[in-house]
């Protein structure tokens, strides 16, 4: 993995990782896209709730992970309580909830959390997932503004970034090849920071990797299912991809199971990602 040189960011990074340098991340930091999975199943979505879904996760995710990425309204920093594991690092979201709703407003910082308190909080990373289409100026340029105070800010207080840009509205593959490769190769070039990245389409990790030009990647799953995810990290991987940073990917199913079934789940489905990334 080549990583930013800035002694306070490359220990940082060293607690997130691998002691090969890889990333073997769980995400938890969803929000609204949690609430909406457990009201489409009918299930209670209370902040109680949606914190007792993410410990229950987390627990059985643990022996697999070197990082968890979490949010700042329900689990962080509540969850060093001793929650999130010793030797388990943490990747906190910047971004506020909301985005989807309207693409074109694009993004921006939750309100009241910026990279200074989230660094106070004891959390070894930042995370700031934008919307973002190179073809789309207008928003680009607001995108890439955002991105750039947010690296300059996390740089300023030795803290890594992780910046996850998402396309929107790319149904045909090469629209979606063209926004993953193109905002890999823009964005990767403002600064210290990992890039969390969709899958490009089948064939084009390669051109993916040489976009991001040195800068660590790691693979998202985007809503696919296991099976359709794990097949898309074990090609990342052949190309280069430093590792995973899945959510839904693993742990859509435990929301209708309880108790050893979910760890069961979340155990194998992580222990099969964990091969696949060590085989690389």
């Amino acid at each position: 993995m080549s990583a930013p040189t800035a002694p306070g960011v490359r220990r940082r990074l060293q607690r997130l990782t691998t002691p090969a340098g890889r990333f073997h991340v769980i995400a938890l930091d969803h929000r609204d896209s949690l609430q909406r999975e457990l009201e489409r199943i009918g299930a209670s979505a209370t902040v109680d709730d949606i914190r007792a879904f993410k410990r229950r996760v987390l627990a059985a995710a643990t022996p697999y992970c070197s990082g968890v990425m979490l949010e700042p309204e329900w689990t962080w920093p509540r969850f060093a309580d001793g929650t999130v594991a010793r030797g388990v690092g943490v990747i906190c979201a910047l971004e506020a909830q909301g985005y989807d709703a309207d693409p074109s407003l694009g993004n921006r910082w939750l309100d009241g959390w910026d990279p200074t308190q989230l660094a106070a909080s004891g959390a070894d990373a930042a995370k700031l997932l934008v919307l973002y289409r190179p073809d789309d100026s207008e928003l680009a340029r607001r995108q890439e503004q955002l991105v750039r105070r947010s690296v300059e800010a996390c740089a300023d207080l030795g803290l890594p970034l992780f910046v996850e840009p998402v396309p929107f509205d790319v149904a045909d593959p090469r629209e979606r090849l063209a926004a993953v490769v193109g905002a890999a190769d823009r964005l990767g070039s403002f600064g210290p920071m990992v890039l969390k990245l969709p899958f490009p389409g089948a064939g084009a990790c390669a051109e993916l990797h040489a976009a991001c030009a040195g800068t660590p990647w790691a693979l998202l799953s985007w809503g696919v299912g296991f099976d359709e995810f794990a097949d898309q990290f074990a090609e990342a991987v052949d190309a280069g991809c430093d590792g995973f940073m899945v959510g839904r990917a693993v742990w859509r199913e435990a929301l209708e199971s309880e108790g050893d079934r979910t760890d069961a789940l979340v155990a194998e489905r992580l222990a099969r990602l964990v091969a696949i990334s060590e085989s690389g």
